[in-house]
């Protein structure tokens, strides 16, 4: 099963799983069941907004984007992560409001509705877990459906213990502690997301070490110029200049091959630019870089 068709049966399944919230926080006076309703219709929303994402990187290159559409994988992603911070609010806002303002409510019909929530949440989360870890629009989404879980299992919990102490202070600590593990996340795929957006240098790539590397090869004498940024998940290229002795053009291009092959198989770098500068071109700097 694609990507594409996951991330379909995951809206369906989640906007079913609201609906069924709604209904269950409305009968049993459960503001937490409305208030994770209201989280996983936000959820449901950005899981939405990744399909479009992949989607629209599929589409073939034009000639006024010559990258093609990968970037907006990236975008929503970093809209993913934007949300996940304003969800985050929103349940800290509500945990605090009702540990001012405790409601009675009927745990059993809660405890049901919240079950019924995680097992939802966890079968999209399963369902995207191997996909998550080369695809960073796909772990937003993945992300969205474990805070979904988390605050089903948090409802749960506090259910029970409301449910044997008649507590209902707890519903509002297990709120905040809701709160705090989606920010961290959301802070996490904001950070990474807009990493990429600002064209950084891959955390796993030391630019000095890369460059050293390149350097080594036979018949490169110094490796400048060097920009190294994600186009999207699985996609890096690499633009610099490489000078070498004033030699023949095919000499010239099985350096470049081995360049090439070294950014490839080290550094995961499968679109490069390389432009070759001899000893005579160093000398005669050229204005135009």
């Amino acid at each position: 099963m694609n990507k594409e068709k996951k991330l379909i049966i995951i809206i369906l399944f989640n906007i079913s799983l609201m609906l069924l919230e709604v209904i269950g926080g409305v009968i049993s006076r459960s503001l937490a069941l409305v208030s994770d309703a209201a989280h996983m219709l936000t959820d449901s929303l950005a899981i939405f907004l990744s399909y479009i994402a992949l989607r629209l990187s599929k589409k073939p290159a034009t000639e006024e984007k010559t990258f093609g559409y990968h970037r907006t994988e990236i975008l929503a992603a970093f809209i993913n992560g934007l949300a996940l911070i304003l969800i985050s609010g929103f349940i800290l806002y509500k945990a605090v409001q009702r540990f001012f303002y405790p409601v009675s409510v009927k745990v059993d019909i809660l405890l049901v509705i919240a079950f019924f929530g995680l097992l939802g949440n966890v079968f999209g989360a399963l369902l995207l877990r191997k996909d998550s870890h080369e695809n960073l629009n796909i772990r937003g989404a993945l992300l969205h459906l474990i805070g979904d879980a988390l605050s089903s299992a948090g409802v749960i919990l506090g259910g029970v213990i409301i449910y044997l102490t008649k507590v209902n202070l707890v519903d509002s600590i297990i709120g905040i502690l809701i709160s705090a593990v989606v920010f961290r996340s959301a802070f996490k795929l904001l950070k990474e997301s807009g990493e990429i957006l600002l064209e950084s240098v891959p955390k796993d790539i030391r630019l000095n070490d890369l460059q050293n590397d390149v350097e080594n090869i036979p018949g490169v004498k110094e490796f400048h110029d060097v920009h190294i940024w994600t186009i999207t998940s699985g996609r890096r290229a690499l633009s610099g200049h490489i000078l070498i002795d004033n030699i023949s053009t095919a000499e010239s291009q099985n350096i470049i091959c081995k360049v090439k092959e070294l950014l490839n198989k080290k550094y995961s770098i499968n679109h490069t630019t390389i432009e070759v500068e001899c000893k005579g071109c160093k000398d005669n700097i050229c204005e135009f870089k």
